[in-house]
């Protein structure tokens, strides 16, 4: 079975453990929810846009580029994308610092920068949002779609490049399974396999610094036949000094065979070689500095 049907695999584990839950709910309130969600998230892009309108031209030549090129599929249609503080050049045109991507519909007032290419048959007009973050002068992105309910259809990859600090609930596909990471206060993290019985365990901070997931039998959560785990699959540790937990890809010094991914339910922020998964298309950022070209 090759990493990608795993993930899927695991993802429809994922489901099936919340049909009940989802068949309780009448279609007619599901969808009432999604709209709902939908336009709370179109509320908090059109707040930044707001606050960060104007961007000015020394800020934006100062200020780094991000490059999305594709790795797998034609979400992008073939074309490597280009983001400047102000935005996509090409799209609004508004120097907002915001470029949505998405489907143009005739019946949305509020039109998405750039059209991905996929299939009608997904009821979101809008699917992501990359965001320039003016104090930092860095980038994030935030899917517009998606929890542990409904259609999750961006996920992000732990790798070197990016580990995570776990600063609210996270849901992770990790080899062939799903676990659900929750931080407790400053100190304790709760972590429930959600393909295996809902098997949960807390940790805290004070008894134990590393918790590790794979195929180890040395490792916390040990699964020595499962061949979709690398000899260390994903480890979580505590930081001392942030006081949180982080979670890494594979060990602290080799990553895993299959990945690490990330349920695109929240804000990320874009780092150099992030790669993401969004309508079954892999995309990889790079972040550079502006040259006088651009």
């Amino acid at each position: 079975m090759t990493a990608e049907e795993q993930k899927n695999e695991s993802i429809t584990k994922l489901k099936n453990s919340f049909k009940k839950k989802l068949d309780s709910k009448s279609n007619s309130n599901r969808i009432k929810e999604e709209n709902n969600k939908m336009e709370e998230k179109k509320d908090e892009v059109l707040e930044h846009i707001n606050s960060n309108r104007e961007i000015s031209e020394k800020e934006i030549k100062s200020s780094p580029i991000i490059i999305m090129k594709e790795l797998e599929g034609k979400i992008l249609n073939g074309k490597e994308i280009i983001i400047t503080a102000s935005g996509l050049k090409g799209g609004r045109n508004t120097k907002d610092g915001v470029v949505i991507f998405g489907k143009f519909n005739n019946n949305e007032n509020f039109k998405p920068d750039f059209e991905l290419n996929y299939k009608e048959n997904y009821n979101y007009p809008y699917i992501f949002a990359i965001y320039y973050l003016r104090e930092s002068k860095s980038y994030c992105l935030k899917a517009f779609t998606g929890n542990e309910n409904d259609n999750v259809l961006l996920y992000v990859k732990l790798d070197n490049f990016f580990s995570l600090p776990l600063k609210q609930k996270e849901i992770i596909s990790t080899g062939n399974n799903i676990f659900e990471i929750t931080p407790i206060g400053n100190n304790k993290i709760e972590i429930c396999n959600l393909t295996q019985n809902n098997f949960k365990k807390i940790f805290d901070s004070n008894n134990i610094k590393e918790i590790t997931i794979g195929r180890d039998k040395n490792c916390t959560f040990s699964f020595p036949k499962e061949k979709s785990f690398s000899r260390c699959q994903t480890t979580f540790y505590y930081d001392d000094k942030k006081k949180l937990w982080i979670i890494l890809d594979g060990s602290k010094t080799k990553s895993s065979t299959n990945g690490t991914w990330i349920f695109g339910t929240h804000s990320f922020p874009i780092v150099d070689q992030l790669t993401v998964e969004i309508l079954n298309s892999k995309i990889i950022f790079t972040v550079r500095k502006q040259s006088s070209n651009c």
